[in-house]
C-alpha cells in the first residue's frame, strides 16, 4: 500500500479536507446505497427519519467503524510497543476528521485494508518514538495550528457557528485534543525523517535533473484531433492555422474557433505555468525548444497536430524547487524505512474482523 496518510504532513492533510467533501457518501445515496448512520432501527425494528438533507451536519454523518474491538485490545505488536484497539479507532477518526472521502474507504476496508492502515500506522508510530522534545515541540505547535485551519473550514460550512462545530465533534467522536494528539504524531514521523535530508543532499538531487524537470512553460495551442478525420485533412487544417497565425491573426480566438482539446479551449488554447515534463515528449520538445513567442509548424502527437506557440519559459531555481525535491526525499525515506525495517519491528498482528454487510 502506498503510504498516503502518515507521509503527508497535517498540513497538507489539512488542505484536502473540503475539496468535494462528502461526495463519496451523496455518490453512496445516489447508487441507492444509504450510510449506515442515515437511518437507525428503533427497539422494534423500525426506521427513524433521515436527517434533514438542508442541514450542513448532515453533510457529514459520523464514521461507522467497519469492525468492534475492544479499546485495550492490541491490534499490532512491535518491538518496543503496541498499538491498541483505542489507539486505532482514534486515528481513523482522525483521517476521516481531516479528509472525509477517507472515511468512505475506512468504512468498506475488508481486512487486508484494515492491516494495511494498522501497519501504515504502526509505522508512523515508531518513526514518531524516534522524536526528541524539539521535534515533538514543533510537531504539537504544527498540530494545533493545522487544527484551526481545519477549523476555519469546517466553519465556512456551518455559518461561522461555533455550537455547530461543537455538535460536530461530539458526533464524529472526536475531540480537538485527540485530532492534535493524532497530528502531532503523524508530524513526528515526517520531522524524523525530515531531519536526516540536509540541504546539500536536495541540491545534489537538483543538479542531478535534466534541463526537462527543472523547465516551467506557458504554451498556447491549437489541437486538431486525428480521431475523427484524416491525417492528411488534418495537416492541411493545421497548416492554414499556422498561416493565419503568423499572418497576425488572434491565437486565443482561433484556438477557441477550432481546437480539439477540451482542456485548453476556455483558456483561448494556454496551458500556464506547467512544468513541461507533464506533456508527451513531441510536445514536451516543443515547449523546450521553441523560440519564444513565435507560432512553429504543426507537432504531430498521437492526438493529432498541434500548433504552438511558448509565451513564457523558465527554468527553476534550487530555492524554488527545494521543498518539492525535500517532499520526494521524504517519500523515498519512508519507503526505505517501509522496506527494509518496519516488518522486522513488527511480530505480531491481531487484526479485527471486518462487520459483515447487513442482509437485506
Amino acid at each position: 500500500m502506498k503510504r498516503s496518510l502518515a507521509i503527508l504532513s497535517s498540513v497538507t492533510l489539512a488542505m484536502a479536507l473540503l475539496a468535494g467533501c462528502g461526495n463519496a457518501k451523496e455518490n453512496e445515496q445516489s447508487n441507492g446505497q444509504t450510510p449506515s448512520n442515515q437511518t437507525e432501527a428503533g427497539q422494534n425494528g423500525e426506521q427513524t427519519p433521515a436527517a434533514d438533507p438542508n442541514d450542513p451536519l448532515a453533510q457529514f454523518p459520523k464514521l461507522d467503524m467497519p469492525f468492534t474491538v475492544a479499546a485495550d485490545a492490541t491490534i499490532v505488536e512491535y518491538q518496543g510497543g503496541k498499538l491498541t484497539g483505542k489507539e486505532f479507532e482514534e486515528f481513523l477518526r482522525a483521517i476521516n476528521f481531516m479528509n472525509p472521502q477517507q472515511g468512505s474507504m475506512i468504512e468498506i476496508a475488508d481486512k487486508d485494508a484494515l492491516k494495511a492502515f494498522a501497519r501504515e500506522y504502526t509505522a508512523t508510530k515508531i518513526l514518531s518514538g524516534r522524536a526528541d522534545e524539539a521535534i515533538k515541540k514543533e510537531s504539537k505547535d504544527m498540530a494545533e495550528q493545522t487544527f484551526e485551519k481545519i477549523k476555519g473550514q469546517y466553519l465556512g460550512f456551518f455559518g461561522k457557528d461555533e455550537a455547530k462545530f461543537e455538535k460536530f465533534l461530539e458526533g464524529q467522536a472526536v475531540s480537538k485534543e485527540m485530532i492534535v494528539g493524532q497530528m502531532a504524531i503523524i508530524n513526528d514521523s515526517i520531522n524524523v525523517l525530515k531531519r536526516e535530508i540536509g540541504d546539500e543532499d536536495l541540491k545534489k538531487e537538483f543538479d542531478a535533473l535534466d534541463k526537462a524537470n527543472r523547465t516551467v512553460a506557458s504554451v498556447r495551442h491549437i489541437l486538431i484531433s486525428t480521431e475523427q478525420r484524416p491525417q492528411e485533412e488534418a495537416l492541411k487544417l493545421a497548416q492554414d492555422l499556422e498561416a493565419r497565425l503568423k499572418k497576425g491573426e488572434d491565437f486565443a480566438k482561433l484556438a477557441t474557433e477550432f481546437t480539439d482539446d477540451p482542456g485548453s479551449k476556455e483558456t483561448g488554447g494556454l496551458y500556464e505555468d506547467t512544468v513541461v515534463t507533464q506533456w508527451v515528449p513531441e510536445f514536451k520538445e516543443a515547449a523546450l525548444t521553441q523560440p519564444v513567442g513565435e507560432v512553429g509548424p504543426p507537432v504531430k502527437t498521437d492526438y493529432g497536430y498541434h500548433i504552438v506557440k511558448v509565451e513564457k519559459r523558465t527554468e527553476k531555481t534550487f530555492d524554488e524547487m527545494k521543498e518539492q525535491l525535500r517532499a520526494q526525499a521524504l517519500e523515498k525515506a519512508y519507503d526505505a524505512f517501509s522496506k527494509n525495517d518496519l516488518d522486522k519491528l513488527i511480530s505480531n498482528y491481531n487484526i479485527p474482523e471486518p462487520k459483515q454487510p447487513a442482509t437485506k
